[in-house]
């Protein structure tokens, strides 16, 4: 809960950002979106699915660049393993994107629409080890994942008429997120790629 109220403090930071929009209706722009892709493999997990969802707040400094904080959730999960371990390692984060957009074409017509900028993350839901040939495993029980992640968010869409983008959406962790105990030495860094349909006005 902690985090989530720490979550909801930088989004509110972040839209303060925006305030010089307001009276000029022009300028922003509503944006959520839908993802479903691939994630990187933690341990013995087999290509696990990474979901995003989320909303944007878009407000353009000029016909070309815009700014745009957000709210998201994103996650990974498997459908199914041969190991019998599916959702073993499971996660999920609330994340706070603050990214700069640069549209190829007039905003609102078709082309091209990049982005990238920094996503501030915290936990969502986490895991526990478990090793079921040991119950009194040290690590059984401890949470596997940190509550904070901090990494990249770059994207790529094609506007599809005045509403509509369609494009790739990637998330690039730049933190080690496996919690430090006696006996772990892994690294895993959550990275991932989506398809994502966003809808704004």
């Amino acid at each position: 809960m902690n985090n989530i109220r720490k979550g909801l403090l930088a989004l509110s930071t972040a839209t303060l950002l925006c305030l010089p929009a307001i009276g000029q209706g022009e300028r922003i722009e509503h944006n959520f979106y839908i993802g479903l892709g691939y994630a990187t493999e933690f341990a013995d997990e087999e290509a696990p699915i990474a979901f995003h969802v989320g909303y944007g707040l878009n407000y353009y400094l000029t016909r070309h660049w815009s700014v745009m904080p957000g709210i998201g959730y994103r996650a990974k999960f498997e459908v199914g393993d041969v190991t019998g371990k599916e959702g073993a390692y499971d996660c999920s984060y609330i994340d706070i994107p603050v990214l700069i957009q640069y549209h190829l074409s007039n905003p609102r017509k078709s082309g091209l629409v990049v982005e990238c900028g920094p996503v501030f993350s915290f936990i969502a839901s986490n895991n526990q080890y478990y090793n079921d040939a040991n119950p009194y495993h040290p690590l059984n029980d401890k949470d596997i994942y940190r509550s904070f992640d901090f990494g990249l968010q770059p994207g790529i869409y094609y506007q599809l008429g005045k509403h509509w983008r369609l494009g790739l959406q990637g998330h690039v962790g730049l933190l080690n997120l496996e919690k430090d105990y006696p006996g772990v030495s892994g690294s895993f860094h959550f990275h991932d790629l989506t398809a994502t349909l966003n809808f704004h006005f």
